[in-house]
């Protein structure tokens, strides 16, 4: 099978193609084990020709698609695994930062395919355990039959723009000189545009108008779908809550924080966004 062009070569999907060449994604923890050369980490994922050792610590192996036109696992990973010579673990927000789109995607699906299976071995309304279905990725409940999919929980980000200014908000956790894009779950009920209205005025007191949808990502912590947006704020007076965001201020396009997130990720396409708008009306 031959996946769309428009998706450079990752599918995604639960059944298997039964491909003669299989890729795998090894799996422990929340970490990606690698192939490393000299101590450094190859491209990702692997095939499973380059992974044979790795299948003593497998306690399970889940086909979450097909990338480039072969069939890919996940394999979830005893800890043990990490002492095997020729691999090296990757913190998946490394992995990420440094990844194109397609590996993005594969990476973030891996992860939280591993996470749902991990977490939904026994239904949630009886007790009883679950079976992995053969057609799609859900699991079904032997007693009830209720199926169980992964979960996925939308979320918007919104770079808030006030002239040739950028809003940059930094999390009472982050360290003092890294900053972001304000960003927050939908609520029951909302829509996306409604989340976006709510999260700014609640976090930084700000009203905004002009939304324009920019896209989407996948983000696996553990289950997230990130919905891109640019917004122009009505005003620039800022009055944070103190509770998610410990401080924002407006940076111009040419004089931004000094840590910022990388363009792989929803954030730094959104600052990227802004950066080129602003430079070509502003500079």
């Amino acid at each position: 099978m031959e996946t769309p062009e428009s998706l450079n070569g990752f599918f995604a999907s639960s059944v298997k193609i039964n491909s003669k060449k299989i890729f795998i994604i090894p799996v422990v923890g929340n970490q990606i084990l690698l192939r490393s050369s000299d101590n450094q980490a190859q491209p990702f994922p692997i095939e499973e020709s380059d992974g044979g050792v790795l299948k003593f610590f497998c306690k399970n192996r889940l086909c979450i698609g097909q990338w480039q036109g072969s069939d890919c696992e996940v394999w979830d990973l005893m800890k043990e695994a990490e002492a095997c010579e020729g691999f090296v673990c990757s913190e998946l927000r490394s992995l990420l930062a440094s990844s194109n789109d397609p590996e993005f995607s594969l990476a973030s699906r891996a992860i939280q395919i591993v996470d749902w299976y991990r977490k939904n071995k026994f239904c949630g309304q009886c007790g009883e355990p679950n079976e992995l279905s053969c057609t799609e990725h859900s699991l079904t409940c032997v007693k009830c039959g209720i199926n169980h999919y992964p979960r996925i929980s939308p979320c918007v980000i919104v770079a808030v723009v006030y002239e040739d200014k950028c809003l940059f908000a930094r999390h009472p956790n982050w360290p003092v000189d890294r900053f972001s894009t304000l960003a927050g779950f939908i609520e029951a009920g909302e829509s996306a545009e409604q989340a976006l209205h709510r999260e700014v005025f609640e976090e930084v007191g700000i009203e905004i108008e002009n939304i324009r949808y920019v896209g989407s990502q996948a983000w696996p912590y553990p289950g997230q779908l990130m919905l891109g947006y640019m917004a122009s704020a009505k005003q620039d007076i800022i009055t944070v809550d103190g509770v998610e965001i410990a401080e924002a201020f407006w940076f111009r396009y040419d004089q931004l924080p000094p840590i910022i997130a990388p363009p792989t990720i929803m954030a730094g396409k959104l600052i990227k966004k802004f950066v080129e708008e602003a430079s070509e009306r502003y500079g």
